[in-house]
């Protein structure tokens, strides 16, 4: 059942614009993006560092603490976050093994709380991880923090075959098939917008997305004209690519954003904020690697709509007033 605010029920009517996220919303990363970001991390202590470390090191539930916690719209930066705390933890016990370090304090899910707490994204992860060490003990833990052999690694894991492809490079550290094949469709075709215009807002590259909207048979209603990707540079919550495409879409009335992660919703929050374009909202799918789970904390964020998935948002655009819309689970602002 979808979730409704009032605002999001009071500009209905006035939609002339909608914005598509791509991961977890036009396409699922359960078994794509998601493991091949978790395989990353022991990939690169075992190939680059030299430790011992298993493929499961962490599991899904523990990325999305990390998502939850904000700033992490770039995987791999997420990715960076997690390598730095094992290799902090072996500098403070003498221990190259990360499964060993699993068992030390602190744990990931503290991390991830005092990350939250200081706002998410990697720079405030790498001065919680440093904020007690002198440039000494720095330099010598930052030896093996290599943030481009890290992305690198991510690229090798979720290119696989196809690395040349999409990234220019032949493996080097990772010779397994590659997790982009594992991506699948989550929206009706049919379901699209018809007296709107649409974009997209992605982390994704340029050519992770040309592969994306492949997937999802979109490629010809979103023209790489109406999307900014991971390659312009505009990462969310920065709400500058969310403005490009209000601006090229030419969003005169009201736009809405469909997202599945909480800086999904501080884009639009950020974009709203500085009362230069029409007003946009937020809506937030459960078809993210949590799934339903992340409802509750969804509506907590205060965003505008909560729907199961990025056709049950279509079905509420399409209708033609606020009066014929899905039934409303509340009906009142968050």
């Amino acid at each position: 059942m979808i979730y409704l605010s009032e605002r999001a029920v009071s500009l209905q009517s006035e939609l002339d614009t909608v914005i598509f996220d791509m991961d977890g919303v036009l396409v699922n990363i359960t078994e794509s993006v998601r493991p091949a970001l978790i395989l990353s991390v022991p990939t690169y202590l075992r190939e680059v560092v030299g430790w011992a470390a298993p493929d499961k090191l962490f599991t899904s539930e523990i990325v999305e603490m990390f998502k939850n916690a904000g700033g992490f719209n770039d995987d791999v930066e997420l990715a960076c976050a997690i390598v730095l705390n094992y290799l902090v933890k072996s500098r403070e016990n003498g221990e190259a093994d990360a499964e060993t370090l699993n068992l030390l304090p602190p744990s990931l899910t503290r991390y991830a709380t005092r990350l939250q707490q200081k706002g998410g994204g990697l720079k405030n992860a790498e001065d919680i991880c440093l904020e007690h060490y002198d440039w000494r003990e720095r330099d010598i833990i930052v030896r093996d923090y290599n943030k481009t052999k890290i992305r690198q690694v991510f690229r090798e894991i979720f290119g696989g075959s196809r690395c040349n492809e999409l990234y220019g490079f032949e493996p080097e550290y990772y010779k397994g098939p590659g997790y982009i094949d594992k991506d699948s469709n989550l929206v009706d075709k049919s379901k699209m917008p018809v007296r709107q215009r649409v974009g997209l807002l992605t982390g994704r590259t340029s050519t992770e997305t040309v592969v994306g909207l492949s997937i999802c048979s979109l490629s010809d209603e979103i023209p790489a004209e109406f999307r900014v990707t991971q390659d312009d540079g505009y990462l969310k919550p920065n709400p500058t690519g969310l403005a490009i495409l209000a601006s090229k879409l030419d969003c005169r009335k009201a736009g809405i954003y469909i997202g599945d992660t909480r800086d999904d919703y501080r884009t639009v929050r950020n974009l709203n904020a500085k009362e230069t374009l029409p007003p946009f909202l937020s809506a937030l799918v459960l078809t993210g690697p949590a799934g339903k789970a992340n409802r509750g904390f969804f509506k907590k964020t205060g965003t505008d709509i909560v729907a199961e998935n990025v056709d049950e948002v279509l079905g509420w655009i399409n209708q033609p007033t606020a009066a014929e819309s899905a039934p409303l689970e509340a009906l009142r602002s968050i």
